[in-house]
């Protein structure tokens, strides 16, 4: 038994770890192709446009995918649990409707002033969130089900569409800017359509029974939790658009896509790995929620340890890269790369004591964990960069893996 379960053990990790190395591969070419192809001041831009991409899978639709991620793998009826999804999802496009053409507006020019530069942001906009959302509520049931191979060719396929179709547009048309945008939301569209005819072929098509989407996942709390991880996800850019302009934007976002794919790619292994043990794991009582904790402390740990010596490994390379991996052009970028990475390491280490919550039921309270962290990074970006300039806000990056330690645990083991 014990030699079948390493066996199968490695069969999971494989084509987890080969998505990861397809996107590492697609990402080291976009950031060479991109660094020589487009000016700081057009990335920063496209970068800004890109925070709002999430908006529905990190809050409009948040809800559903964390429900889809819970419980697929245990329902007795998933092609039940995709209609009750589907007809959910489809409601709340008219809200992410509402945030898109908001968030179109706050969106550096790209396409030409005035209202059909607008309208054209929010067109792309729309229909790459709607389709993004779409591909990640396939995409996580595949995870969940361990379907790990399909996911594989369904995250391959997301990599070289979302680094290559927008840079094709971009050459293509004499570096229109406006293209990415378009570039974007034809990645996504492929994206969807290739997750969905995997995820339709793997779903188990029992006999209807209950009703399955709980209003707790359905309701605001996840969506509340999602505006909160999007907001960390995107607030660096933000903060260093608006207090040190597009340009710096453009040199941070680089220096943010070259450290994620240290931290996203240890992220996505881990997380794709244990988080379908830790829902697995009986808490119902006390020692076993105690050995639940454990278990995601060494992961959490585990984790973060690798992304920081990644991140350091990147920081003291990175110099050497100059004209061969970036373009000289982006030299602005190497001293943000380890705070950059930093804050990366510190996001993704608390989504495993949110993960933790989950598993043991405690689904309301991962507000207090989740939003008090999230405050603490915000804020604490927010004032470095309005009281100490750019050196003491990539200093303030730097030590916030700490964060998700004295915060997020502290309040999530509370609670459990």
């Amino acid at each position: 038994m014990p030699d079948q379960a390493k066996e199968a053990s490695a069969s999971r990790l494989l084509p987890i770890a080969l998505s990861q190395v397809a996107g590492l591969l697609c990402g080291v070419a976009g950031i060479k192709i991109s660094s020589r192809l487009i000016p700081p001041e057009v990335y920063g831009a496209y970068g800004i446009f890109l925070t709002f991409a999430p908006l529905g899978m990190w809050v409009t639709h948040a809800g559903l995918i964390k429900f889809v991620a819970r419980h697929w793998a245990a329902s007795p009826d998933r092609e039940g649990l995709l209609r009750e999804v589907r007809r959910s999802a489809l409601k709340k496009l008219p809200l992410l409707a509402v945030l898109a053409f908001a968030a179109a507006w706050f969106v550096p020019e790209m396409s030409g002033g005035g209202i059909a530069g607008r309208v054209w942001i929010f067109a792309c906009l729309f229909a790459g969130a709607a389709l993004m959302m779409a591909s990640q509520i396939a995409e996580i049931a595949l995870q969940a089900a361990r379907e790990h191979w399909r996911d594989f060719v369904v995250s391959a396929t997301g990599s070289v569409t979302r680094t290559f179709t927008p840079l094709a547009a971009f050459a293509a048309l004499g570096g229109v800017a406006g293209v990415l945008p378009l570039g974007f939301a034809v990645h996504t569209a492929v994206f969807a359509l290739v997750a969905w005819l995997l995820i339709n072929r793997s779903g188990a098509k029992d006999a209807a029974g209950p009703k399955q989407l709980t209003p707790i996942y359905n309701g605001p709390l996840f969506a509340m939790l999602a505006v909160s991880a999007w907001i960390l996800m995107s607030v660096d850019r933000w903060i260093v658009a608006g207090f040190f302009g597009t340009e710096a934007a453009g040199f941070f976002i680089l220096a943010g896509n070259v450290a994620v794919k240290v931290t996203n790619i240890l992220g996505g292994i881990f997380m794709q790995y244990w988080q379908p043990v830790f829902f697995a794991m009986p808490a119902g009582s006390a020692d076993e929620r105690r050995a639940l904790a454990r278990r995601v402390d060494v992961v959490a740990l585990g984790f973060a340890v690798c992304g920081l010596a990644g991140v350091a490994a990147l920081h003291v390379i990175m110099p050497r890269l100059i004209g061969i991996f970036i373009n000289a052009n982006y030299t602005g970028s190497l001293a943000m790369i380890a705070p950059a990475g930093c804050f990366g390491v510190a996001m993704i280490t608390g989504q495993f004591f949110h993960a933790m919550l989950l598993a043991a039921h405690k689904e309301r309270s991962c507000a207090t964990a989740d939003l008090s962290g999230a405050a603490l990074l915000v804020a604490g970006g927010v004032l470095a960069a309005a009281l100490g300039g750019e050196t003491w806000f990539l200093r303030w990056l730097l030590v916030t893996p700490l964060a998700p330690w004295l915060v997020n645990r502290t309040l999530a083991r509370r609670a459990l």
